[in-house]
Formats: structure tokens, sequence, C-alpha cells
């Protein structure tokens, strides 16, 4: 320092330390982590802009679902989801890789998502769904809510109309979500899993905060369209919404890292339980006392399977009453979807007027009807 010009405007560290700036962990991978970002963010729209209101639209004109119908279709639509998730990680990592299952997923959820516009919209339903069916005359007995019915009386059920096509656009959606939903958590992590902890870590509060997002604009952006607008508005936003996600997704294929599929541990998991409780050492000095079932799948005990193997089965296993535990809370949470909803269209609020689903519309029917047009029964006689 002797021998330069100190001044007050000269930097207390100096320039000659010459910090520089220190590398983005994410150098090189930002393209791929916005692209799994985007496309997450906009399919979580897609997703909720689906389910958020499916009880409603079908609950209400020009479909008239009964309650337990149209509260059964997300609960079968969710079911379906969570049911495939497994097998769509096992088909990644036994024979397509996560990037083509992941796409192949998104082709199948979109057109599952297009029939749904299509639905909504009268001229195009009427031409997948053919005409309104009109509701069955029912004895007055069907409509007493607080009794029991006579043995004599029939109520007839009114099928519920557009069934197939709705249930088909459904279960199409829910095979493309869950091959999604198993994928796209494990294809992000391989993009960063090489920089370090770090890097996962913050890519994956990224990851879910696209996840929350995508949610809050769907419920509270699309829902509201549905609600207030038209549901053929509303259903049309994800349907775009989910094929600008697979468009990015499949442009970003320049810039992932895509491993191959190289086996999956559920067929690892499969083979060692069936060893484990069919198999047997072939030699027989192998016939040992086993610590527990699983251990007599490993090599030391005649079985066919390294000891790590065996163990990661085995761990596996202790998880198994973790996810058990928690089918009770998932029971309870998915009521907010369908049973809730159904709820708040009966409730009954001073001072507003009665909901128009609160009457049936059979009932609406009979009662606009002119006495004169009525047909006479055996009493009026």
């Amino acid at each position: 320092m002797a021998n330069r010009d100190v001044t007050e405007n000269t930097p207390l560290l100096g320039s000659s330390l010459n910090l520089a700036r220190p590398e983005s962990i994410f150098k090189g991978r930002r393209l791929a982590c916005a692209a799994i970002l985007l496309a997450e963010s906009l399919e979580r729209m897609a997703f909720y802009g689906v389910t958020s209101n499916l009880v409603l639209f079908l609950n209400s004109s020009p479909f008239y679902w009964e309650a337990t119908l149209a509260s059964q279709a997300p609960l079968v639509f969710m079911g379906v989801t969570y049911l495939v998730s497994p097998f769509g990680g096992w088909l990644a990592d036994a024979c397509l890789g996560k990037f083509w299952t992941i796409a192949c997923s998104l082709v199948l959820y979109l057109a599952g998502m297009l029939l749904f516009p299509f639905v909504a919209n009268d001229k195009s339903r009427v031409g997948l769904c053919g005409q309104e069916m009109a509701f069955p005359v029912q004895p007055v007995e069907c409509f007493n809510m607080n009794g029991t019915l006579p043995p004599n009386v029939t109520c007839l059920p009114r099928s519920p109309y557009c069934g197939t096509i709705v249930y088909s656009g459904l279960v199409l959606v829910a095979l493309g979500v869950g091959a999604v939903k198993s994928n796209i958590t494990p294809f992000g992590a391989d993009q960063v899993k090489d920089r370090g902890p770090e890097a996962t870590r913050r890519f994956f509060n990224w990851f879910y905060w696209c996840i929350n997002l995508g949610a809050i604009f769907s419920l509270g952006g699309i829902a509201y369209i549905q609600q207030n607008v038209n549901f053929w508005v509303g259903y049309i936003i994800p349907a775009v919404c989910l094929g600008i996600s697979l468009l990015v997704f499949l442009l970003g294929r320049t810039v992932f890292i895509n491993k191959p599929a190289d086996g999956s541990a559920f067929t690892d998991m499969f083979k060692i339980v069936g060893s484990a409780c069919c198999g047997g050492p072939s030699e027989p000095h192998l016939l040992r006392p086993k610590p527990s079932l699983l251990d007599g799948a490993k090599v030391t005990y005649g079985g066919r399977f390294p000891e790590e193997k065996v163990e990661e089965v085995k761990a596996l296993m202790k998880i198994l009453p973790v996810f058990l535990a928690l089918i009770p809370y998932w029971t309870v949470y998915f009521q907010m979807q369908t049973t809730y909803y159904l709820q708040s269209l009966h409730l009954s609020i001073p001072g507003t007027e009665a909901n128009a689903t609160d009457i049936h519309p059979v009932r609406v029917i009979s009662d606009s009807w002119p006495e004169s047009r009525q047909i006479p029964t055996e009493n009026d006689e």
C-alpha cells in the first residue's frame, strides 16, 4: 500500500484482491431447468382446471347428473391417476426412459383434455353424445326426502348424459397425469443431480413454487371463468396450457440430460419377494435359520440377489405402513372437491334466493305445466 496513492476514494479491499464472482451452480443447465419448471406449472394449471369444478359441471345444466354420480367421477379420476403412477415409473425405468414416457403421457393427456371443450359446447356435444335425455316421470314418493319408499314404488334412475365421453376423457387424462406425476420429479433431479445437493435443493424450491403458482392461477382464474362465464371457455384455457406445456417440453429435448432406461426397482422388488416366498436354496447345506423372510433371497442364504438389493427392499417394506396410514387423510381430503361442493349447493342463506340446484328439474317441469294439459288421474275422474 505504501507505493500507492491512497485517498478517501480508494476501496478498502482494493482491486488487487481481484475477487471474481462465483460461478452459478446452474451454469449450462438453466434452459433445461426453466423448460421443466414452465412445463410443470402449465400442466398443473391444466390439471386443476379440469378437477376443480368437475362436480359442478356434471351436476348442472345440461347434464344434471345425480349428486352421487357427479361426485364419483372425480374420485374415479383421482383413483386411476394414483394407481397408474407406479406403472408410469416402471415404464420409464424399464422401457422408454423418462423423457419419452413424459412426452407420450402428455400427448395422451392432451387428447383427453381436448374432449372437454367439445363436451362443454352445445353443438359439438350433440354430435358426440346426442340429444339431452328427458327425465323419467317419477312418482311423488320419490321426492319425499324424509321417509322411506313404499315397497310398491319404484324410482326410475336416469342414466348419466354423455357419460361415455366424459369418462373416456377422464381416463385419458388420468393415464397421462399418472405417468407425468411419477416421472417429472426424478427427471428434474437428473438435470441438477451432478451439481451437488445445493443445486438439487434450490431446483426443487423453484419446482414446488411453480406447482403452487399453477394451482393458484387455475383455482383463482380458470375456476372463476368456469363458474361466471361458461365452461366452454373455462376448458379451452387448460387445453391450451397443456398444449404449450407439451411444446415446451419437446423443445427442451436438445438441452435435457436424458438417461436411458436401465431397469426398474419394482421389477427387482417383485423378484426378490417372489424368491424369498417361493424359492429356496438349491444346495441343502445352505438351509439355515434366516433373520427375516426376505433374507432368504440373499446370496449368503442360498438366494440369487446381492445383500444390497435385498436390504433396499426391506427398507421399502418398513416405509409401507407410513403410506397406508395416509389413506384416511386422503379419503377426507378429496371430499373437498366432491361432497363439499354438493353440500354448498344446498345451503340455505337467509336473504338470498334459493339455489337453482335445490329444485329438481322434474319438479320444475311439473309445477310449471299448465293444469289444462296435465294428465288426469283416477282420482280426478
